[in-house]
C-alpha cells in the first residue's frame, strides 16, 4: 500500500514538474540551424504578448525585453511612413476662402455715356440727341450710315446719316460701273481697261475702285459722281490706297460751258504728294496734313467744310490734323465727288466714301 502511495506522488510531481516547464518556454524562439522557425505544433496561431518579447539569453534564461508595435486592427487606422510631413513653422500657409481679386480691365479706349440703350441700327444725330444717337462703330449705325467723332457731343462718336455713299461692292469686278450707276468716267487714263471696280484690294467686303493715269501722253484718270445737294457744312469721308504720289479725292465742278474750260474745277481736293497728305482750297493753294504716308496701305480720310464760317477740318485715321482752318473760296451750286490718279503712273483704290451734313 506504502509503495502504491508513492508511485502516486512521483506521478503527481512529474506532472506538476513538466506543466511548469511548459510555462517556461517562450512565445518567441531563437531560429533553430536549419533556418525554420520553432513553433508550437498543437497551434497553427500562437499568441503573443500585447507589448513585448521575451527572448532567451545564451544561457537559457530571459533575455532582454523588446518592444513591439502593436498588430493593426479594424478599427484603427495604420501610421505610414508616406504621411504629409508637417509644415514647419517658419512656412506659413495663407488660408484664404474669399476669391481671389483680379486686377481691373483695362478702361475702353472710347469714351462712354450713363444709361445708352442702343437701337437696333443707331438713331442718326440730329445736334441735340448725344446719348440716343452714341455708337462705338458703323455696326451701331443703320445700314450705310457712319459712326464719327462730333464737336457736339464733347469727341463722343455719333451716328451720321449719310445722303452720299458708295462701297462699289454692287457693281461687277472687271469693268467700269454700269452708265445706270451714279459714275461717269471723265478722262479714261492709260485706258479704259484701267478704271475698273476690282477686288484687288478692298476695305469693305469685297470690291474697290480701281484708277491709273500715265505719263505717256500726260493723261488722267477721272470719274465723277454727282452730290444731291450741298449743305452749309459738308463732310466727305473715304478710304485710298496708292502706289505713290499724284493720286486725289475732290469736291470739284465740270460745269463750264466755255471750249476748253471743260476740264474741272477741283474747289476742295485732298491728296497724296510729294510723299505727303495735303489738300487744296481753292485749287493750287496747298496745305500740308501730314509730312508723310506709306504706299499701298489704306488710309481713312475726313474733310469736313463749313462754308459758313469759312474754315476746314482734316483727319487722317480718325486722329484731327488740321483744325478750322479758315479759308476763302466762294461757295458754289452743285459740285460732283472726284476721285483721279493723274499723270504719275500710279494705282489708285477707293472704298467706302460718305458724304454727310452736319
Amino acid at each position: 500500500m506504502r509503495k502504491f502511495f508513492f508511485l502516486f506522488l512521483a506521478f503527481i510531481l512529474v506532472s506538476c514538474s513538466g506543466d511548469a516547464v511548459k510555462r517556461l518556454v517562450p512565445v518567441a524562439e531563437e531560429p533553430s540551424e536549419s533556418g525554420e522557425d520553432v513553433t508550437d505544433e498543437n497551434n497553427e496561431n500562437p499568441e503573443t504578448p500585447d507589448d513585448a518579447v521575451v527572448t532567451p539569453d545564451e544561457n537559457g534564461g530571459q533575455g532582454e525585453v523588446q518592444d513591439e508595435e502593436k498588430p493593426v486592427t479594424d478599427n484603427e487606422t495604420p501610421v505610414t511612413d508616406d504621411e504629409t510631413p508637417e509644415i514647419p513653422d517658419s512656412e506659413e500657409v495663407p488660408v484664404n476662402d474669399e476669391t481671389p481679386e483680379t486686377p481691373d480691365e483695362e478702361e475702353d479706349s472710347e469714351p462712354e455715356l450713363p444709361d445708352i440703350e442702343y437701337p437696333e441700327c443707331g438713331i442718326a444725330f440730329d445736334g441735340s440727341n448725344c446719348s440716343a444717337a452714341y455708337c462705338h462703330t458703323i455696326d451701331d449705325c443703320c445700314e450705310g450710315d457712319v459712326c464719327v467723332a462730333t464737336d457736339g457731343c464733347g469727341g463722343h462718336k455719333v451716328c451720321r446719316t449719310a445722303f452720299f455713299k458708295e462701297n462699289f461692292d454692287s457693281y461687277t469686278a472687271g469693268s467700269f460701273p454700269p452708265e445706270s450707276s451714279v459714275w461717269t468716267l471723265k478722262y479714261r487714263g492709260a485706258g479704259k481697261q484701267y478704271q475698273m471696280v476690282t477686288s484687288e484690294r478692298y476695305v469693305s467686303a469685297e470690291n474697290s475702285m480701281h484708277l491709273l493715269g500715265t505719263k505717256s501722253g500726260n493723261l488722267s484718270a477721272i470719274m465723277t459722281a454727282a452730290l444731291p445737294h450741298v449743305p452749309d457744312v459738308i463732310n466727305v469721308e473715304f478710304r485710298m490706297n496708292a502706289q505713290g504720289d499724284d493720286v486725289s479725292l475732290a469736291l470739284c465742278s465740270f460745269e463750264r460751258e466755255s471750249p476748253g474750260q471743260n476740264w474741272g474745277d477741283m474747289y476742295l481736293k485732298i491728296e497724296f504728294a510729294n510723299g505727303k497728305i495735303r489738300y487744296q482750297i481753292p485749287e493750287w493753294t496747298v496745305y500740308e496734313v501730314a509730312p508723310s504716308y506709306e504706299a499701298n496701305q489704306w488710309y481713312k480720310l475726313r474733310i469736313k467744310m463749313n462754308q459758313p464760317a469759312k474754315t476746314i477740318s482734316v483727319w487722317v485715321n480718325d486722329e484731327l490734323k488740321v483744325e478750322n482752318q479758315a479759308f476763302t473760296l466762294a461757295s458754289w451750286s452743285i459740285p460732283n465727288i472726284c476721285l483721279a490718279s493723274n499723270k504719275q503712273d500710279k494705282k489708285v483704290w477707293f472704298d467706302d466714301i460718305f458724304v454727310w451734313a452736319e
